[in-house]
């Protein structure tokens, strides 16, 4: 495919406690990674202060593909990301700085087999940055009226402008990510404020809510302030 063999492919997955979710997540972007062939996919896992034996899951998921782990102690989900992309950038081959994209999600995720494809047409096409959207997989652990409450939550935002970005389902070309200088570090909302200095820097930004990446309902927040904080706030409501 032309508009895949042109680019190189950073996937960076952030993980902080995760040895129960990122086998999942992890054989679902190799899947996706296997539809951009002969795209070269880089795949790096971001073991972030974890006890749990994350590592070794990561170690064990990919065995046999082009990846790295990388353990670190920050407590903190953009200084991840942001190391994630350094080592990624540094493990591919050389490439021109503009066919290297950088994809992220969260390792309690499942991305869609065709979640690369479709970012990497939109790279072909002009776009700079892919905000995705995301579902939750199974509400079963949650009120049964969150589902609802949410969707409500969701079109409120909407009819005010405001539209959400998940690290979950996020995509920057490399040489973007150098324009802002790289993923901010901050421990709440960093994919938010990359998407926001992208935009202020006049970045191509292509909004696109399918696919959709599948990501978890749970109840114990791996960062306070994200999504799983948003269904508690959510679900007091509903």
């Amino acid at each position: 495919m032309t508009i895949v063999s042109t680019w190189h492919v950073a996937v960076v997955v952030p993980a902080h406690d995760e040895a129960d979710t990122l086998d999942d997540c992890l054989a679902a972007v190799v899947r996706a990674a296997v539809r951009v062939r002969p795209a070269v996919v880089h795949v790096v896992v971001v073991a972030d202060r974890c006890t749990d034996g994350t590592e070794a899951v990561a170690v064990r998921a990919l065995s046999g593909v082009d990846g790295s782990v990388l353990t670190i102690d920050a407590g903190n989900v953009g200084v991840a990301r942001g190391v994630g992309v350094e080592v990624a950038l540094c493990a591919l081959p050389p490439a021109g700085a503009q066919r290297v994209w950088v994809a992220m999600t969260d390792a309690d995720s499942r991305v869609p087999e065709d979640w690369l494809q479709r970012q990497l047409a939109a790279a072909a096409e002009g776009w700079r940055a892919v905000v995705g959207g995301i579902i939750v997989d199974d509400w079963a652990v949650r009120d049964h009226r969150l589902e609802a409450t949410l969707a409500r939550y969701r079109d409120l935002q909407e009819a005010a402008g405001i539209r959400p970005v998940h690290g979950a389902n996020l995509g920057v070309a490399a040489a973007a990510l150098q324009t802002v200088g790289g993923v901010p570090d901050q421990a709440l909302s960093e994919d938010a404020a990359l998407v926001r200095v992208l935009e202020t820097a006049d970045i191509p930004v292509l909004w696109d809510r399918h696919p959709m990446v599948r990501t978890s309902a749970r109840r114990s927040s791996r960062a306070p302030g994200g999504f799983s904080t948003l269904l508690d706030q959510l679900e007091g409501h509903s």
